[in-house]
């Protein structure tokens, strides 16, 4: 497996974790309310350092964390051991590809919270992932997750210009940091944006390069369809508004209808 593009920069999970705009996110009341619901085992993909993992297990949730950032995962693990025993023994943590993930088990529900569809940028790797989400859906099972509803005028406007998105800060081991984005480059046939994520520790500069795929509604539909999902719900926020023109968010919840 190839190296995660997290694990190029050092004591990455910590500069995650310190980022105020993640904290601010209102993503965690809703996957939350998702696992209440489910009545039964959820796996995330792309658990990250446990921002949403953690709160589900809090609420009584046994949970599957996987991520393909062995980074990511070890602050995942020191999250988890500040956890009292209890919520410790309802998480599991898999290290593994969300392409081609193979656990053994069916969950009730499987998220894939903040925009971590948006990092398969080919159709051949989606419908991949989707695949692999079907054969671990229990029966009845749903599947949640998230991606931008894709501005256009902002793709328009990208200049490769880099913009602060975090002023600069203490972390906790009293090292400096601050950090700043840009958007390089707008490939409209693909529908990819290549971005970056500068971090500037202590005045070292570190770049974690990616592309994103953006999704129109429709086009997310018909995606979903041809990996044989049914849409149940589509909202445009994280408070299930309605998906409106203008709306920040793509939030869909599905359900595996070929069986």
């Amino acid at each position: 497996m190839a190296a995660s593009s997290y694990d190029a920069i050092p004591d990455f999970g910590l500069l995650y974790d310190s980022v105020p705009l993640y904290a601010a996110r209102q993503d965690v009341g809703f996957y939350v309310e998702e696992a209440k619901a489910a009545r039964g085992p959820v796996l995330e993909v792309g658990c990250g350092t446990g921002r949403i993992l953690l709160p589900i297990a809090r609420a009584g949730g046994s949970i599957t964390g996987l991520d393909g950032s062995r980074q990511m995962l070890e602050r995942c693990r020191a999250n988890l051991a500040a956890e009292p025993g209890a919520v410790q023994g309802r998480v599991r943590l898999v290290l593994n590809d969300m392409r081609t993930f193979d656990l053994g088990a069916t969950y009730s529900l499987i998220i894939a919270p903040f925009r971590v569809v948006q990092h398969l940028t080919t159709v051949d790797d989606q419908l991949r992932f989707l695949a692999a989400v079907a054969r671990h859906l229990a029966p009845n099972g749903r599947f949640a997750f998230d991606v931008f509803n894709p501005y256009f005028a902002k793709l328009v406007e990208a200049d490769g210009v880099e913009r602060e998105d975090t002023p600069a800060q203490r972390l906790p081991d009293g090292r400096t940091l601050r950090r700043a984005y840009r958007i390089a480059r707008v490939r409209w046939v693909d529908q990819v944006s290549e971005s970056e994520l500068i971090y500037y520790v202590d005045g070292t500069r570190y770049v974690q390069a990616f592309e994103m795929r953006w999704y129109l509604a429709a086009e997310l539909r018909n995606l979903l369809a041809r990996a044989g999902f049914r849409v149940r719900e589509m909202y445009g926020d994280f408070a299930r508004g309605p998906l409106v023109d203008g709306c920040p968010e793509l939030v869909v919840t599905a359900e595996f209808a070929s069986a």
